[in-house]
C-alpha cells in the first residue's frame, strides 16, 4: 500500500527566466491552467439511434498570473518594457515557476515555454494606507508542464 504524502504547503515562489537566478520572488501565483475545447459529434449506430462522442480539440492555456511587493529590482519591468517597445520575438523566454517551502527547498516546478509579460499592474498608491505595495505581472505563454 502507498504511504500518505503530506500535501504542499504554500510558501514562497519564485520565477527563473532562461535557467537564471530567481527574477523575483513571489507571494501569489495563479492561472496555471490549461484546457482542451470539447469537439461534439453525433453518429449513428447499427440500428440508426444517435450517439453522442466527445473528442478533444485545441488546447487553451490560460495566462499566469505573479502577484510580488514592490521592490528596487526592475527586471520583471523592463522585461515588459521591451514587449512596449516591440521587442516580442526577442522577449520571449522560456522560465521556471519554483514552489519553494520553509525551507527554501524547491518542491514542485512548473516549466513554462516561451512566456512573455503581456500586463504589468503597478499597485495603487496612498499615501494614507499602511499595506505592502503589491505588483502584478501577467505572463502568455504556449505552454507548461510540471517537471517536479
Amino acid at each position: 500500500m502507498a504511504a500518505v504524502q503530506t500535501p504542499v504547503s504554500n510558501f514562497i515562489f519564485t520565477l527563473n527566466l532562461g535557467g537564471a537566478e530567481a527574477a523575483g520572488y513571489f507571494a501569489e501565483v495563479s492561472g496555471l491552467s490549461t484546457e482542451n475545447q470539447v469537439i461534439e459529434h453525433t453518429a449513428a449506430d447499427a440500428t440508426g439511434r444517435p450517439l453522442p462522442q466527445r473528442f478533444p480539440g485545441q488546447v487553451k492555456w490560460s495566462n499566469i498570473t505573479l502577484k510580488r511587493g514592490v521592490d528596487a529590482n526592475l527586471l520583471l519591468w523592463n522585461w515588459r518594457k521591451d514587449i512596449l517597445d516591440g521587442k516580442v520575438d526577442a522577449s520571449r523566454q522560456d522560465c521556471t515557476i519554483n514552489v519553494l517551502d520553509q525551507t527554501a527547498a524547491v518542491i514542485v516546478t512548473y516549466s513554462i515555454t516561451r512566456a512573455w509579460p503581456a500586463k504589468y499592474s503597478s499597485p495603487g498608491l496612498n499615501a494614507s494606507g499602511n499595506e505592502i505595495l503589491v505588483e502584478e505581472l501577467e505572463l502568455a505563454h504556449e505552454g507548461f508542464v510540471r517537471t517536479k
